[in-house]
């Protein structure tokens, strides 16, 4: 097998790995996007695993985890992402414990925690933040525990039409809680634009900044393509009282000045994508383990696995053959399931024209509408 034509665009994972970690399928917050959420009429936001039974509502095991990531396996780690794909993991019965398993086990490693900091109380997340002086090096001082908090507006109305069941005012004094560790953790912001909030970038920015962030980032939506919205531009949803309300994409001029400013792709950190898929998540050996423990190349895919199921897995022969292999971090190591054949013929299979849909569509401009890309800056 000869070696991949361009290395500059997909490399084979090898560590230190980054692992994007599920934890859990519980959330405090209703996101409409969210694909844990059922945003369509009558639902009233409901958890969707409730009539798709490939999501159940679920906390991984402690100590299937402990298991799982020993010492041995935590030294081709370097971090571990804690990342709310299907829950946020400040949910976890666990949550403390499971960040401090990963800090004391090794040395090198850094937790990061994605949350919308809406949940416990400000004692709960002093206690988290304590760990990172317990386990800060001296011969190595940096900052080991990275948390980013969810800001959506700079008021509840803004913040809650996206980030609904969360209070604004107690996200904010959590990131102030946190902000008094910053010798040790690395405090920061990010919000998810829409057309809502597009021009209040900088003062959401400055109202996190004001409580202890150390930077902002903001990401634009891609999430518009539902069976219950009348066109690309506008995500309609129904709310916890079944009112009927709207997301909106950001305007063209809009995105057209923020690429201008130098937004840049999420995960490849490059302002374009090109006619061949750019694996982002291969150049920064990222991978994602969903909360049944399946790892995938990116979220795109185990967020397809779980959502699109037979349909996801028939699509593609390439996929078919994913489920020939033990691909479960909880039953396999992981160098094990990276050498598998599977993940072996990874690179060639995107160098097809007919590759899998998710790689075409989010890592490449071939189809994908430019306007649509998900981008972010910092602010």
């Amino acid at each position: 097998m000869k070696q991949y034509p361009d290395s500059s665009r997909f490399k084979k994972w090898k560590p230190p790995y980054t692992i994007v970690l599920d934890t859990t399928t519980f959330c405090n917050a209703k996101c409409p996007q969210c694909s844990r959420i059922n945003s369509k009429e009558n639902s009233k936001l409901e958890f969707a695993g409730k009539t798709l039974k490939s999501l159940p509502l679920i906390h991984v095991s402690f100590e299937k985890i402990k298991k799982t990531f020993n010492e041995k396996s935590l030294n081709t780690i370097g971090q571990i992402q804690l990342c709310p794909t299907w829950g946020d993991h400040m949910m976890h019965p666990h949550a403390l414990e499971i960040v401090e398993y990963f800090l004391s086990t090794n040395k090198w490693i850094t937790v990061v925690i994605n949350t919308n900091g809406s949940m416990r109380d400000e004692e709960y997340w002093w206690n988290l933040c304590a760990l990172s002086m317990k386990y800060k090096s001296r011969l190595f001082p940096r900052k080991r525990l990275k948390i980013v908090f969810a800001v959506d507006g700079i008021d509840q109305e803004m913040h809650g039409l996206y980030r609904r069941n969360t209070n604004l005012q107690k996200v904010l004094n959590h990131i102030k809680i946190c902000s008094e560790f910053e010798d040790a953790i690395d405090v920061s912001t990010q919000t998810v634009v829409f057309k809502h909030n597009q021009e209040h970038l900088k003062q959401i920015a400055d109202l996190c900044k004001e409580y202890g962030s150390e930077k902002h980032t903001s990401v634009v939506s891609d999430r518009f393509i539902n069976d219950q919205s009348e066109n690309k531009n506008t995500y309609n949803f129904y709310d916890e009282n079944n009112n009927k309300l709207q997301l909106h994409k950001v305007t063209n001029e809009w995105l057209a000045n923020f690429k201008k400013d130098g937004a840049l792709n999420a995960r490849n950190l490059s302002a374009e994508l090109t006619n061949k898929p750019t694996c982002g998540w291969s150049l920064t050996n990222a991978l994602q383990i969903n909360f049944d423990g399946n790892v995938w190349p990116c979220c795109y895919f185990g967020n397809s696995a779980v959502m699109q199921g037979e349909k996801w897995k028939n699509h593609h022969e390439f996929i078919k053959e994913y489920y020939n292999y033990n691909n479960n971090i909880y039953d396999t190591e992981l160098k094990d399931i990276l050498s598998n054949g599977w993940w072996q013929k990874l690179p060639y299979v995107l160098e097809l024209d007919n590759t899998v849909r998710n790689c075409i569509k989010h890592c490449t401009s071939r189809i994908a509408n430019p306007e649509s890309l998900r981008l972010n800056t910092i602010l």
